[in-house]
């Protein structure tokens, strides 16, 4: 019998926070890391099984092929069923990004709650034990420090999913909480925003504000791009938009940046590349998304062209207008700070409900 995946009636929230095993036994490390590397060859096998066969569906699989892993490998059904799940998640996943066989780079596996349980550590030295149960896992006992960002999220309503993953990591053994939280309702009420961003100044929203400009001096003093430096960005990201008010925004427009280099190389200096490249827009977009969702706000993506470039007060674009941090039309003479007018486009996209300026009326193309 093929059984489908379960839907939720009510959509959930999840993130996850991530805690280094760095006070586990060698005894424990050694059979953990053994677990993983079994359960890295099952679900590798599963995906060349499924990509055989051309299955890209959301199916689970059979028992036939389920009993096929299990016989292979001498795991349990449970794990084997488990393991299939993964690697059709594994395939639908890579199928969306590019035509090709997922090929398995990093050892993780999710653990649900058929292997594990998480309860309160008895004791003052821990304060979770994550056991392992049974049904393919070792029976042991892992005991678990909390972090700053599990507490945080606690005290935020959010709630421990009975599911957590367990990787390794350059030789370090981890598991990922799964956080979870109810969707909040979708505002129908506040206002249609947009937002340019650059790593200049930061992020400029139609509606006034303007938040981690103090990004550009720390980029201009990076020599080269190195993990560090991507890794201090991430965290300035973050806390930039943590300063957002989201309390009068229903709708954020922003540009579609997902292939703002395509056709690119040679253009920019090295210095300006090498500037851009410590940008993150698709992690900032991805965190932008996540704080949208929690505060109720939609998130829409609009086409980037020309929108820097457009004056929203005559209807004509042209190369002309913007120099700089300026933007001054060269027909209508109208002039505004170049991020600004940019944010104010998209916004402008966003109250009509158009991708993009070619959709708008009375739009005049310039090829000066």
């Amino acid at each position: 019998m093929i059984k489908k995946h379960k839907k939720s009636k009510q959509p959930i929230m999840r993130r996850s926070a991530r805690v280094f095993l760095n006070d586990l036994n060698i005894g424990k490390q050694q059979t953990l890391t053994e677990f993983l590397y079994l359960c890295h060859d099952v679900t590798q096998y599963f995906v060349d099984l499924f990509w055989q066969r051309q299955d890209f569906s959301a199916k689970l699989a059979n028992l036939e092929t389920i009993h096929k892993g299990r016989d292979r490998f001498g795991i349990t059904t449970r794990l084997a069923q488990a393991l299939a799940k993964q690697a059709k998640e594994i395939i639908r996943s890579g199928i969306k990004k590019q035509n090709r066989k997922p090929r398995l780079r990093y050892h993780t596996t999710t653990l649900y709650y058929h292997f594990i349980t998480i309860e309160p550590f008895q004791g003052t030295d821990f304060d979770y034990a994550i056991k392992f149960i049974g049904s393919g896992a070792s029976r042991l006992t892992v005991p678990v420090h909390s972090t700053k960002v599990i507490n945080r999220f606690l005290s935020d309503a959010w709630t421990l999913s009975k599911t957590i993953r367990l990787g390794l990591k350059q030789g370090r053994l981890f598991i990922d909480f799964l956080l979870e939280k109810p969707h909040p309702i979708k505002k129908k009420t506040g206002n249609i925003v947009g937002m340019d961003s650059n790593y200049k100044n930061g992020f400029v929203f139609s509606d006034g504000q303007q938040v981690g400009k103090e990004q550009y001096e720390q980029i201009r003093s990076f020599p080269k791009r190195k993990k560090h430096t991507h890794k201090r960005i991430k965290e300035l990201i973050g806390q930039s938009l943590k300063q957002i008010d989201f309390s009068n925004i229903k709708t954020i427009c922003i540009e579609n940046l997902k292939h703002v280099k395509r056709r690119k190389r040679g253009t920019f200096s090295r210095t300006h590349n090498r500037r851009l490249s410590h940008w993150l827009y698709a992690f900032t977009a991805d965190l932008l998304s996540r704080k949208c969702e929690e505060n109720g706000v939609q998130l829409e993506r609009k086409d980037p062209y020309k929108t820097s470039q457009f004056c929203r007060i005559c209807g004509k674009w042209d190369r002309r207008n913007r120099k700089g941090d300026k933007f001054v039309c060269v027909h209508c003479g109208f002039s505004a700070h170049s991020d600004q007018n940019a944010a104010k486009n998209l916004e402008l996209l966003g109250l009509v409900g158009v991708y993009g300026l070619h959709s708008l009326p009375n739009s005049e193309v310039c090829s000066n």
